[in-house]
């Protein structure tokens, strides 16, 4: 499938709704396009040293272009006190100034309401995926869980759907958008398990070792209803920045037929996530993935490999 290049302009604002197929997919059988570092981006009130930047814009607008996995990482700032905004902050190497009260929890907000502004009832699912926790204690992780799920509230989608459908999920619990993945055992009864970030356990190599690194990871069982994501994440000498690889990005993870590579993967984590095709990408291979399943629902997701 070609694909003009994202702009930046919104247009896969409600793609999820807008893809056929998509509602005999579980959650975690979805092919979703994720930003890594998500809170590292240019757009950042603090944002410390050129390396740390791994995105182009902020999180909401990372969801209003279709983004629909932000990978947090998350300090905890002791010098203010319970409840104050700042208190939980996101982080790369240091604080990007963006925190989870504003930059998550009241843009999530933010964009269903957009979504929800002429009554309709949005159909998009964000993954929130609380992955690294730095300088936490056991408290905070009961005051960064409360807060997230008393002010999401009813959008939380309960761990007890996991083996629902989507088109289950959007009869029986409309207006339910929101997985809250927590990377702790401590993880609330509605927490889903944190994502199986799937990564090289380097930074420093080049775009071939990082090919065969995903082509290890296309090959690996993914345990039904546990989420999994691939980090397609390089850095680059001399100043161990994120690397664009939208060229490859594009490459790997074309959506053509059943038989594309894109098909052996789920959560898909990029730096620099709107400068390729790959929402695009996704929402094509939902798209088939979901019929296949309507029609061969007793066979596996994932393509034998060629």
């Amino acid at each position: 499938m070609t694909n003009q290049r994202n702009t930046h302009s919104p247009v896969h604002t409600q793609w999820m709704a807008e893809t056929a197929n998509l509602e005999h997919l579980r959650i975690d059988e979805l092919i979703l396009p994720g930003t890594h570092n998500s809170g590292s981006d240019k757009q950042s009130p603090n944002p410390g040293l050129p390396q740390e930047f791994a995105q182009d814009v902020s999180p909401l607008e990372q969801l209003r272009n279709g983004i629909r996995v932000l990978d947090l990482r998350v300090v905890l700032d002791e010098d203010y006190p319970e409840g104050h905004p700042d208190r939980f902050q996101l982080f790369h190497l240091t604080s990007s100034g963006r925190t989870v009260a504003v930059d998550i929890i009241d843009a999530v907000r933010a964009f269903f309401t957009e979504l929800e502004s002429d009554g309709s009832t949005a159909r998009e699912i964000v993954i929130l995926d609380f992955h690294q926790f730095k300088g936490f204690t056991d408290r905070a992780h009961a005051q960064l869980q409360a807060q997230v799920f008393n002010e999401l509230g009813a959008r939380v989608l309960p761990y007890g759907v996991r083996n629902w459908t989507l088109g289950q999920i959007w009869q029986h619990h409309p207006g339910r958008n929101v997985v809250i993945a927590y990377n702790d055992a401590s993880v609330e009864e509605d927490g889903w398990d944190g994502v199986n970030q799937r990564w090289p356990g380097e930074n420093l190599f080049n775009s071939n070792t990082l090919k065969a690194f995903i082509d290890r990871v296309a090959e690996e069982y993914n345990e039904p209803f546990y989420l999994q994501a691939v980090q397609c994440a390089k850095y680059s000498l001399p100043f161990h920045a994120p690397t664009d690889l939208s060229d490859k990005i594009d490459q790997w993870f074309e959506s053509v037929d059943e038989d594309s590579y894109i098909q052996n993967f789920y959560i898909i984590n990029t730096d620099w996530s709107l400068r390729s095709n790959l929402i695009a990408n996704c929402r094509h291979a939902n798209e088939i993935r979901g019929g296949r399943k309507l029609s061969h629902p007793d066979e596996p997701l994932q393509p034998k490999r060629r």
